[in-house]
């Protein structure tokens, strides 16, 4: 469009200026996030602790996956991961032995790199005037980072700054497209990746592939769209041949939409109550808030198709995430929607100047910029909990792991399978069913309850189960015994108090005496009451 090219013309852009935007901020970005990491391995005792329990789900079903297996006990499959292709990225660096540090590794350069492409596409839309607005600038730098929530989300130990990336880097190549330009092999392998580590990409990547497409690159929508197609058959088939759901049980038993459809059952009455959540949420009702603002901003681009058409790829994915979506789990699940959603805020909005008078356009980046920084203010919060939430599951998930492993050294039960199970040479009965299938279908069929559980424990010769009794709404088997309880002080684990129980299994002497020591070696906010029988 000649206004905008002949408006873009009018401000230079220095060539030692330029990078010095992105770098200086992931430089801002390091130094905070070394700050996080340091407070919270020195909180956690000098050891590195992930702020959730399930990227060690993830790690041990990367080491089944190196010994031909898939899921969390070399005995049985399972599909607890939440992504396809992350578990395999971590058979990597399990073989190299990295273990923790690995998935930290990867979400760090992952955090880092969604920082710096972020700012550059601002800069490509020339968004930012070093010389003339340094306040924008410094707000914008700052959204990079908290928008995408690059200090905590690597914290997690999850696939989700990788997917972050994605996302962003995939609206760097739609950017790109709307200016002309052939979008690069990185882009290409976003654009694949997207629904490969996170299911919820698939709503971007088909939005985005029809977006690429429009702006004339067909070949290049074709070729994403064919190797997406096969690595989702290669993993279908991969699940059949163990006999496993297509889809994981994580989000089978999260996602009650998915699993409605799965099971064939009130597919649109979930889509709708979904809906009505993400409107009720403040997580959701913010989203809701930018694709409202976006769609604003895109009414002043009618003569801009390009700018129109990368922006109406993003409405269709915050439309699908308002429906299909989730919320929560310490910011984790919708942060990669509100990163891309205020991305391509900042983008229409800079795409607009050419259009604006100088007050409407400053007024209109001054309210966007505002509300993108309302929308990340969770991802603010989470940065500043994060060592809190890794002394939290330090001080539970990591304990009873080390009961499990070090101390007992027998089949155990628990709710939540993470450090218990990764490294676990033991068998670890998962009662919530993320990594049993057994569980999982006898959930779904409403025959799960005291006597299912006491059957599975006695088949696989579970001594001791480590529960929260709240999740268990029919109680445990009445041949368990209550003989501890686990008090702690979480920030992301879903209960403080793990219930300790003893089954018909048990050798007792030997229960009571890793008790005893548990107990004399517990961190000091900690405290194990016994139970009199």
């Amino acid at each position: 469009m000649p206004g905008v090219a002949a408006n873009h013309a009018s401000f230079p852009r220095s060539s030692a200026i330029r990078p010095s935007v992105p770098l200086v901020t992931a430089s801002l970005w390091l130094a905070l996030f070394a700050a996080t990491l340091i407070f919270s391995v020195m909180l956690c005792d000098g050891r590195l602790i992930f702020t959730l329990d399930d990227p060690y789900i993830h790690l041990a079903v990367a080491d089944h996956i190196r010994s031909g297996g898939y899921g969390v006990n070399a005995s049985e499959v399972s599909s607890p991961s939440s992504s396809i292709i992350w578990p395999y990225l971590l058979a990597v660096t399990e073989t190299l032995r990295l273990g923790a540090f690995g998935p930290l590794l990867i979400n760090a350069a992952a955090a880092a790199a969604t920082v710096v492409a972020f700012l550059r596409i601002l800069e490509s839309a020339e968004l930012l005037d070093p010389g003339r607005e340094k306040p924008l600038l410094l707000f914008v730098a700052l959204l990079a980072i908290f928008s995408s929530s690059a200090i905590a989300l690597p914290m997690t130990g999850m696939e989700h700054s990788l997917h972050v990336w994605a996302t962003v880097a995939t609206f760097g190549g739609l950017t790109e497209a709307a200016r002309g330009r052939s979008p690069t092999a990185m882009h290409f392998a976003a654009l694949v990746l997207l629904p490969l580590i996170r299911f919820e990409g698939i709503a971007f990547a088909i939005a985005a592939m029809m977006g690429f497409a429009l702006l004339g690159q067909r070949r290049f929508a074709a070729a994403a769209a064919a190797v997406t197609l096969c690595a989702f058959a290669a993993y279908f088939a991969r699940m059949a041949s163990l006999g496993l759901p297509l889809l994981p049980s994580s989000v089978l038993l999260k996602s009650r939409i998915a699993e409605s459809g799965y099971e064939g059952t009130g597919v649109i009455a979930s889509i709708l109550r979904n809906l009505g959540d993400s409107f009720a949420d403040p997580a959701g009702f913010r989203l809701m808030l930018l694709g409202l603002a976006l769609a604003a901003v895109m009414a002043l681009l009618r003569s801009d198709r390009g700018a129109l058409i990368v922006c109406a790829t993003v409405l269709a994915a915050i439309a699908a995430h308002l429906g299909f979506g989730q919320y929560g789990w310490f910011h984790r699940y919708e942060v990669y929607i509100v990163a891309l959603a205020v991305l391509a805020l900042l983008y229409a909005v800079a795409r607009a100047r050419a259009v604006l008078s100088v007050p409407q356009w400053t007024a209109a980046t001054l309210a966007s910029v505002g509300l993108a920084g309302f929308a990340s203010v969770g991802y603010v919060s989470a940065a500043l909990e994060t060592p809190f939430a890794s002394r939290g599951v330090y001080e539970q998930h990591y304990q009873l792991g080390r009961f499990a492993q070090q101390l007992y050294r027998r089949p155990v039960a628990v709710n939540d399978l993470g450090l218990v199970a990764w490294g676990n040479a033991n068998f670890v009965l998962d009662l919530w069913g993320l990594g049993s299938e057994r569980v999982r279908k006898a959930k779904r069929a409403g025959r799960y309850g005291p006597a299912e559980m006491a059957a599975l424990a006695d088949e696989y010769h579970v001594g001791v189960a480590m529960i929260y009794d709240s999740w268990f709404a029919q109680g445990v088997p009445a041949s368990w015994r209550k003989v501890a309880i686990l008090h702690t002080i979480p920030v992301t684990g879903a209960r403080g108090d793990v219930s300790f129980y003893v089954t018909p299994a048990a050798e007792p002497e030997l229960v009571a005496g890793a008790l005893k020591a548990f107990a004399s070696t517990l961190p000091a906010r900690d405290r194990l009451e016994m139970v009199a029988p």
